[in-house]
């Protein structure tokens, strides 16, 4: 009505100025629902806040590897008395006298998303990090994909650069010095379902190290921390339920790592880009269908340590068994004339290199109970849940108890996230020759549009610093992968396909 007294310009202005804010407001909306259902960024926001209330009983991780450490750490904002059942004996100092881990001694880096979580949990993780000699830089990888890709001025992101043994160390250390969480060396065994007849547990059965005596330990939450192992779903069927669906393909890929210990005569003779103490990934030369069948990936671990991973999908060429076809295997590939030193450099003075061969298989890409496994979903995972508990209370109540739904409202959450990044995997992997799939109904062309867009991204990376800076950003979990689908990666891939660049 009030719009009928106002002059026509004016009334075409009202209506446009309310329609744009519409717009805004509903691309605001879409940006924040993506935001949600692609990243954990929401949840991280708040990981590690104290809360003024917390749930009955006791939280049980079972498990003690990276999963495990930061889920316990995350429950104690949650729980009085969080326990960590961990098979593996483990040193005073957090590392573990022996490991089941497959992929424990390979080459790593611990991402954007990774490092942040563990600030968020840890105030001072950055010092237990940097004691351990681990090294906190700027996330780039000295990317190779036609030219050496560089990232825009002001990219802030940091990741860190250490082995995974160390890395753990530095987790269990840090997650020791908590005291409402108390570490058993045993093994759980089964569940103890609730005596009320609902779909809950009321704790886990385990055994101790060394011995063959059952004993319950009540709680009122259960986290299954062990990975790829699954044990949790041995424990559901155990108790009468159905386990997860374990769907999964195998690439036939296969690696070689090789680790090569650094003296100082050599660290001496390196014209290293910058200062020693702040170097980290040296090289990263991925492989890609249709362009490159072998990757090489080089990097400078904790200990003065440079440690190598070359691989190849489909079997299509053997990976390096030597010292001589690993320095051979690099020098066929791309790299700086300074990186050339440093191989020249290694392959005359030091005479050890540690050298290990494995085939991915089947069992590295089957997944529980929503795919994948890993750093960074384990830290996605861990966000998730503190979300979805955060959310749960009702009131102020002191101690509430924990309802029933969490574990729905978890993988409500969760699943999306992950289904997103194995959709991308998928893309990047099932078009390689002889893929073998076990996910019901998917293809060997499925994704094939996604792909297409992902090399034109990877090309129009190469020549803008900014569309990688973009890239870099959804690769480490810290921004929607539809920001690979704004303006400016768009207007840089017509560019590069014009020749305008």
């Amino acid at each position: 009505m009030l719009t009928t007294a106002l002059p026509d310009n004016i009334q075409s202005s009202v209506i446009i100025a309310a329609a744009l804010a519409g717009l805004w407001l509903s691309g605001r909306y879409i940006h924040e629902t993506l935001v949600d259902r692609t990243t954990c960024l929401p949840d991280l926001e708040h990981l590690g806040e104290p809360t003024k209330t917390k749930y009955q009983g006791k939280a049980i991780v079972c498990g003690g590897s990276f999963a495990g450490l930061m889920t316990a750490r995350m429950l104690t904002d949650h729980f009085e008395e969080v326990v960590v059942i961990e098979s593996e004996e483990t040193f005073e100092n957090g590392g573990r006298k022996g490991t089941n881990l497959m992929q424990h001694n390979q080459l790593h880096a611990f991402g954007v998303l990774v490092l942040s979580a563990w600030r968020k949990l840890w105030p001072d993780a950055d010092d237990y990090i940097k004691a351990a000699d681990g090294r906190i830089s700027i996330c780039n990888n000295n990317l190779y994909y036609g030219r050496t890709v560089s990232l825009p001025p002001g990219f802030s992101h940091e990741w860190v650069n250490f082995c995974r043994p160390t890395a753990e160390a530095v987790l269990r250390q840090m997650t020791r010095t908590h005291p409402r969480i108390r570490f058993i060396h045993g093994s759980v065994t089964g569940l103890i379902p609730s005596k009320d007849g609902s779909d809950t547990v009321a704790g886990v059965t385990y055994k101790l190290a060394n011995s063959d005596d059952e004993q319950p330990l009540d709680g009122t939450f259960v986290v299954d921390a062990t990975g790829l192992s699954c044990r949790g779903s041995k424990w559901i069927e155990s108790i009468g339920y159905q386990s997860p669906r374990r769907d999964y393909y195998d690439p036939f890929g296969a690696y070689t790592t090789a680790v090569v210990q650094l003296t100082p005569e050599a660290i001496a003779k390196i014209p290293w880009p910058k200062p020693y103490s702040e170097v980290g990934w040296i090289l990263a030369v991925p492989c890609e269908v249709g362009f490159e069948t072998r990757s090489n990936y080089i990097t400078r671990w904790d200990g003065d340590r440079i440690s190598f991973l070359q691989s190849t999908f489909n079997d299509l060429e053997p990976t390096p068994k030597t010292k001589a076809e690993v320095y051979a295997w690099a020098r066929s590939l791309p790299m700086e004339p300074w990186q050339e030193t440093l191989l020249n450099v290694m392959e005359e003075d030091i005479e050890e290199m540690e050298i290990h061969r494995c085939r991915l298989g089947e069992l590295d890409l089957r997944f529980n109970p929503v795919y994948g496994q890993g750093g960074t979903k384990a830290c996605m995972d861990v966000c998730a849940l503190d979300g979805v508990l955060r959310r749960a209370r009702r009131g102020n109540q002191p101690h509430q108890p924990v309802p029933n739904t969490i574990t729905s409202a978890f993988l409500k959450k969760a699943t999306p996230r992950a289904v997103g990044i194995m959709d991308f995997n998928k893309a990047l992997d099932y078009p390689w020759g002889n893929t073998s799939i076990h996910f019901p109904g998917d293809t060997p062309t499925q994704g094939a549009m996604l792909l297409s867009w992902w090399k034109q991204v990877a090309v129009a990376m190469s020549y803008s610093d900014k569309v990688y800076g973009m890239v870099q950003e959804v690769l480490q979990g810290v921004a929607p992968p539809t920001q690979l689908f704004g303006g400016a990666v768009i207007w840089t891939v017509l560019k590069v396909k014009l020749g305008l660049v």
